[in-house]
């Protein structure tokens, strides 16, 4: 049996810059359980491009780590937009995912995955297989900053423009 005994609440901003100019920024609200091997999430917050989009954003997520030290794992993450130009929902699993502190305060991490969406403004759905890797620094106990490399559409290895790549920055602060 899975318990979650250990509950953290924080607030992020993620900012999803792609090499192509677009953008997409959201800052959201979460609430964590982990247990010993295990975490499940939800978040809630507000999205755009800075342009023309504004969504409200839901994710729920959750994880289960293959060893003790949580080095390699597994993770899941439902993320639903809703707003004037956007209304999907999307799901990316990772079957191995991988973290590696390397110093007191740094972590080092790749994340390998696949995503389905359903654009329910498109009737479409659309599948793709991406990696982020990247590092977590903890700037105190309560604010840490990651920074990180994403490639999307794997699954096209000759689609090497700048609209499949992209960098990505998260701030996150517990309260």
């Amino acid at each position: 049996m899975v318990s979650f005994a250990r509950r953290t609440d924080s607030y992020s901003v993620s900012t999803y810059q792609n090499l192509d100019g677009s953008n997409y920024t959201i800052a959201a609200v979460e609430e964590k359980y982990k247990g010993e091997s295990s975490y499940i999430s939800g978040s809630l917050g507000v999205g755009t491009d800075f342009k023309k989009t504004f969504d409200g954003v839901l994710d729920l997520k959750a994880g289960l780590n293959y060893d003790k030290k949580g080095i390699i794992n597994q993770n899941i993450r439902v993320r639903t937009k809703l707003g004037t130009n956007a209304q999907s929902i999307q799901i990316r699993y990772s079957p191995l995912s991988v973290n590696v502190p390397v110093g007191e305060k740094t972590t080092l991490y790749a994340n390998p995955h696949y995503t389905g969406q359903m654009n329910f403004m498109t009737n479409k759905w659309t599948n793709s297989f991406g990696i982020f890797a990247g590092a977590t620094q903890q700037i105190s106990k309560d604010v840490s900053v990651s920074l990180e490399a994403q490639r999307y559409n794997l699954q096209k290895p000759k689609a090497n423009g700048p609209e499949n790549w992209g960098i990505n920055a998260i701030l996150s602060c517990k309260f």
